[in-house]
C-alpha cells in the first residue's frame, strides 16, 4: 500500500528479486544457481549501461566534457564489474555445466537483447553484423533493436563533437591537443570503453572454450567461430588507427598484418 512504511526490502523489492531464480534441472544441480545469478546480474548492469550511454550521448552533444567523463568512468567501471562476474563462471567445473545444460533448451547469451542494444547504441552498425543479429531472431531485428538503430549512437556523437572542434587529422590532434585537452581525455576514455568490449568478447571466447570446448555448438546452435569473428569489432577504429600514424611519425615502420614476419 502507498502508506506502508518504506524499507530497504520494500524499496528494492528484494523478496521479488530473490524469487526470480528458477532452477530447471532435475534434480536441481547446485551450480545452476550460480549460472542464473551471474546472467541475471549482467542483465541488470546492461540496463544501467544503456541508461548511462544515452546520457553520455547527450553530454557529448552539449560539449559537456566533464559530464561525459564522469559518466564514462562509471560505464567503464561497470564493464569491469561485468567481466569479473563472467570470469566467476570459470570456477564452475565443466562437467557440472554438462549436467544441467540440456535443461537450457535453446536459451543462449546470444539472445540477450540488451547486449545487442548496447552494441548498436555504442555504434556497431556493420551490415554483416546486423544480418547476423536478424538471423538470431527469425530473419528480422526485434523491435528494440530497430529502435536503437534509429537512435543517435555514441560513435556518431563523438564524431560530430570532433568536427565541431575542427579535428580533421587525429594524429595531429593527439600530437598537440592544445586548448582541447579535455576532449583528448574523453577520447582516451572512449578507447578504455572500447578496450573493455574487446576484453569482454575475448573473455567470452575463452569461457566457451573452457566450459564447452572449442568444437561444440552453443545452445543456440552457433559455433565458436562466430564469437571469434566479433573480437575484431571496434566502436572507435580511428582512435586505434591513429596510433599507427604516431608510430610512423616517431620513426616506426608499418607492417602488412597479412604477411608473416
Amino acid at each position: 500500500m502507498d502508506d506502508e512504511e518504506l524499507t530497504y526490502l520494500t524499496y528494492l523489492r528484494v523478496g521479488e528479486l530473490l524469487s526470480l531464480q528458477h532452477l530447471r534441472s532435475q534434480p536441481p544441480h547446485p551450480e545452476e544457481l550460480h549460472f542464473i545469478v551471474v546472467h541475471q546480474s549482467l542483465e541488470l548492469w546492461f540496463k544501467l549501461l544503456l541508461h548511462d550511454l544515452e546520457r553520455i550521448v547527450a553530454a557529448l552533444d552539449a560539449d559537456d566534457w566533464a559530464g561525459t567523463l564522469v559518466l564514462l568512468r562509471r560505464v567503464n567501471d561497470v564493464m569491469a564489474f561485468g567481466l569479473d562476474q563472467m570470469r566467476s563462471l570459470h570456477d564452475m567445473p565443466p562437467w557440472s555445466l554438462q549436467q544441467f545444460r540440456s535443461y537450457l533448451g535453446t536459451a543462449s547469451g546470444l539472445q540477450s537483447v540488451q547486449f545487442r542494444e548496447l552494441e548498436l547504441l555504442s555504434g556497431l552498425r556493420e551490415p554483416a553484423h546486423l544480418k547476423a543479429l536478424a538471423s538470431f531472431s527469425g530473419g528480422q531485428l526485434p523491435p528494440q533493436l530497430r529502435r536503437r538503430l534509429e537512435q543517435r549512437s555514441l560513435a556518431e556523437a563523438h564524431a560530430d563533437a570532433a568536427r565541431r572542434l575542427g579535428i580533421r587529422d587525429w594524429a595531429d590532434f593527439y600530437t598537440d591537443p592544445g586548448p582541447d585537452g579535455a576532449f583528448y581525455v574523453v577520447c582516451e576514455s572512449l578507447v578504455d570503453y572500447d578496450e573493455r568490449w574487446i576484453r569482454w568478447r575475448n573473455e567470452h571466447v575463452t569461457l566457451v572454450e573452457r566450459t564447452l570446448g572449442a568444437r561444440v555448438r552453443g545452445t543456440a546452435g552457433t559455433a565458436i567461430s562466430y564469437l571469434e569473428r566479433t573480437t575484431r569489432y571496434r566502436y572507435f577504429p580511428h582512435l586505434w588507427d591513429l596510433r599507427n600514424d604516431l608510430s610512423v611519425r616517431g620513426g616506426g615502420e608499418l607492417v602488412d598484418r597479412g604477411r608473416a614476419v
